[in-house]
């Protein structure tokens, strides 16, 4: 059985100040509209009652309120509120796959897949080549081998309340070069149009800068399975 597909919307808090995830909010209907499976395919998790109110006017469904997170998650929800959505959803459900909404679905995961989510025994991530937190969790994989190192992780000491920062935290130190932590061609970056070429026929989704890309994106992989030369 593959596990759940998750995704989620809660409010921008840093240090008790709250602001509404404007960005979010706008990411949503676009990510619907660029990929109607995921009304269907994705667990729905909002951070407390307006976020869950927000999720249903979208026509979706909300499965679980977080407004039972403890107070040093909900003082800086951003993004400690999506670490704590994954962490709950590793105590659930033993893995999940969370995917942020501003991602493109090229190919519905399939046995392939799912076999390299949980090879190695690692948490799979998007790999940038010097990114800032080391790890992007704009798609990523966690087992439930790893809820100690989650749960050790929200005790690090970061620069600031991110969830990547905190998965670096507890994640080995040559990470870089370890590609059993990486998606590799099953997840491309693609912020800018000339990170349509990253797109194979071997890609499943494509973390992008912006979702009206949906139709070029299926297009290039098109072309490419097409003509894989």
């Amino acid at each position: 059985m593959p596990p759940p597909m998750i995704a989620g919307l809660y409010p921008y808090v840093r240090g008790g100040v709250v602001h509404p995830p404007k960005v979010t909010l706008s990411e949503i209907p676009a990510s619907l509209a660029a990929n109607p499976s995921y009304r269907d395919d994705l667990l729905v998790l909002a951070g407390d009652r307006t976020s869950a109110a927000q999720i249903e006017a979208f026509g979706l469904r909300v499965h679980r309120v977080f407004d039972d997170a403890p107070s040093t998650v909900r003082i800086d929800a951003a993004h400690k509120m999506k670490h704590w959505m994954c962490r709950w959803a590793l105590e659930e459900y033993g893995e999940f796959l969370w995917v942020d909404w501003d991602t493109v679905l090229l190919r519905p995961p399939d046995e392939s897949f799912w076999a390299w989510c949980r090879a190695h025994g690692t948490p799979k991530f998007v790999h940038i080549a010097g990114y800032w937190a080391t790890v992007n969790c704009g798609v990523y994989y966690a087992g439930h081998g790893w809820a100690e190192a989650m749960d050790r992780s929200f005790d690090a000491a970061v620069g600031e309340p991110n969830d990547e920062l905190l998965w670096a935290s507890v994640l080995p130190a040559d990470i870089a070069g370890r590609p059993e932590y990486w998606w590799g061609h099953r997840v491309a970056q693609v912020w800018t149009r000339d990170d349509f070429a990253r797109v194979s026929p071997g890609t499943y989704f494509a973390h992008v800068k912006h979702l009206e890309w949906a139709g070029d994106l299926r297009k290039a992989a098109r072309e490419r399975a097409s003509n894989p030369h």
